[in-house]
């Protein structure tokens, strides 16, 4: 568990609270809106909005005056000028509030990717392990639906060398690294002495909707079509610069 993976667990904790009422679209929807209506918040209060709305009148002035003129060249160049500060001026003005309002979409979608991206395999379900060393080989097991996968690495020879139980569907398994520290992997690490790196599992995709074009089934273009309407929409309503 990293820093980063804190709010991804209350997440998953207050997910699995409505997984029996719910279908997971409609949570997706619900996490979809949070995240959009969280973030733009946290922009609001963070940015300094009169003065954003302030460049942004001297911007459009400016644009107005720039679109408008009929003169020299050499004459353009100071409302040029002018334009590039005013719009310098306004990203800087907009960035630090907006890097911090990227957080709860960052983790809503970190948490999305670990949890409902993939399924496990169901029991005799057969898929494909790759290691990172061609001379060892991985496999993928799970013996009961209610028990988690487990997977094995073998050295040529078929002895286990390393066996770790995965209970979230993460693709790709590896050593524990400095920066888990911040954001770990769900589905966890491979041992220090494993004599390998890493693993990728080739997981089933988790289709949300049984028809239409596969890179429509997943959550991500459900996800964030409703994020962004309900960023935009709270923009609207709260006339957030």
């Amino acid at each position: 568990m990293g820093l980063f993976n804190l709010p991804a667990a209350a997440v998953d904790w207050s997910d699995q609270l409505f997984a029996d009422l719910l279908p997971l679209p409609v949570r997706i929807v619900i996490w979809a809106v949070l995240a959009g209506l969280l973030s733009m918040e946290l922009y609001r209060l963070l940015s300094p909005q009169r003065r954003i709305a302030d460049i942004r009148q001297r911007l459009q002035a400016a644009q107005r005056e720039m679109a408008e003129y009929d003169g020299p060249a050499e004459g353009v160049w100071p409302v040029m000028s002018r334009v590039l500060s005013l719009a310098l001026r306004r990203i800087f003005l907009v960035f630090p509030a907006t890097l911090v309002a990227a957080l709860p979409v960052l983790a809503i979608i970190f948490w999305l990717d670990t949890s409902h991206a993939y399924r496990l395999p169901e029991p005799g379900e057969e898929v494909s392990v790759k290691v990172s060393d061609p001379r060892y080989s991985g496999a993928l097991l799970r013996e009961k639906s209610e028990a988690p996968a487990r997977a094995i690495v073998a050295d040529p020879e078929g002895r286990p060398v390393a066996d770790v139980p995965i209970e979230k569907p993460v693709p790709v398994i590896h050593k524990h690294r400095p920066w888990n520290v911040l954001l770990g992997n769900p589905a966890g690490y491979l041992p220090d002495e494993a004599p390998v790196d890493g693993i990728s599992i080739d997981l089933p995709r988790l289709e949300l909707f049984g028809a239409g074009p596969s890179w429509l089934r997943g959550w991500e273009p459900l996800f964030f079509t409703t994020l962004f309407l309900a960023a935009l929409a709270l923009k609207l309503v709260r006339r957030i610069e």
